[in-house]
């Protein structure tokens, strides 16, 4: 078989980072246009796709005709040797030193500003683009139900309750990645945006997602980015969104950027992001 060489396009600036080359990865899971590698530890994943899709946190991108070579190739749980900035596959060599570096990491610099947020609450109780608990986006931040509850849960201050919102939603409704767990990305997103974080809600995911398998691999990566300040690019458009002068038309471009996302993945976001900044802005 012919050797390949490919080079990344663009990469997260966090997978750059010496500790990340020292280990052992190997082909988590493939897909049409992607393919996920996991750490032997089984605590990170990396996403590799093409440059037609959203900068997300762990990704490395490739041009199109490189990514599909190198897919026709892989196979899951084959074993990767990564060194130096490269990545070592069976049968091909993926060069990371000439991708361009992004950042997934929300900066908390600016504040809110409540004539952009009044725009998206208004926007958002306007769509009929239904979330994974069944309800569309509108109904859910107007009307209670479980998944809301729980969302009001983490937003409290006792342990118990927050242990009790967690229960709920890690885990739970089906996908690569849970409704219940893309609304606490939403709702960690909302906090750093409110600069409301929460360092006994931290440390409860954290040591839920280290010590206990709840969910998906997948969905653990993206929450344990989240806790650490790291979301996909459609979130920080719309971070970037709220904390400018952002006209009607803009509001509604990001939104429907971020519910582009999975089938009901970007829509749960939402939901656990617009319910947390309407619990505290009721304060």
């Amino acid at each position: 078989m012919k050797t390949l060489f490919v080079n990344a396009r663009f990469i997260d600036e966090n997978l750059l980072t010496n500790d990340i080359e020292v280990q052992k990865w190997h082909v988590h899971s493939k897909y049409k246009s992607s393919f996920n590698l996991q750490d032997e530890r089984k605590q990170q994943l990396v996403v590799i796709t093409t440059t037609n899709y959203p900068f997300m946190p762990n990704g490395i991108y490739l041009d199109a005709t490189d990514f599909t070579n190198l897919l026709d190739t892989v196979e899951i749980n084959e074993q990767i040797t990564w060194q130096q900035n490269s990545l070592h596959f069976s049968n091909e060599h993926l060069f990371l030193m000439h991708g361009k570096p992004y950042s997934s990491k929300i900066e908390r610099t600016e504040e809110v500003l409540t004539i952009s947020l009044e725009k998206l609450l208004s926007y958002t109780n306007t769509v009929e683009k239904e979330t994974g608990s069944q309800n569309t986006l509108a109904n859910f931040v107007k009307v209670g139900n479980l998944f809301s509850e729980a969302i009001q849960c983490l937003c409290l201050e006792e342990q118990s309750q927050q242990e009790a919102g967690l229960d709920f939603l890690i885990g739970r409704g089906p996908g690569l990645t849970p409704s219940g767990d893309d609304m606490v990305v939403g709702h960690l997103a909302a906090r750093i945006l409110l600069k409301e974080e929460n360092s006994t809600l931290i440390n409860l995911l954290t040591e839920l997602l280290t010590e206990q398998v709840l969910t998906t691999d997948i969905s653990k990566h993206y929450l344990l980015c989240a806790l650490s300040g790291r979301f996909s690019e459609p979130v920080m458009n719309l971070v970037t969104a709220l904390t400018t002068n952002s006209n009607e038309e803009q509001i509604e471009q990001v939104v429907e950027a971020v519910m582009s996302v999975g089938h009901t993945s970007g829509v749960d976001l939402l939901a656990g992001l617009i319910s947390t900044i309407k619990f505290f802005r009721s304060k």
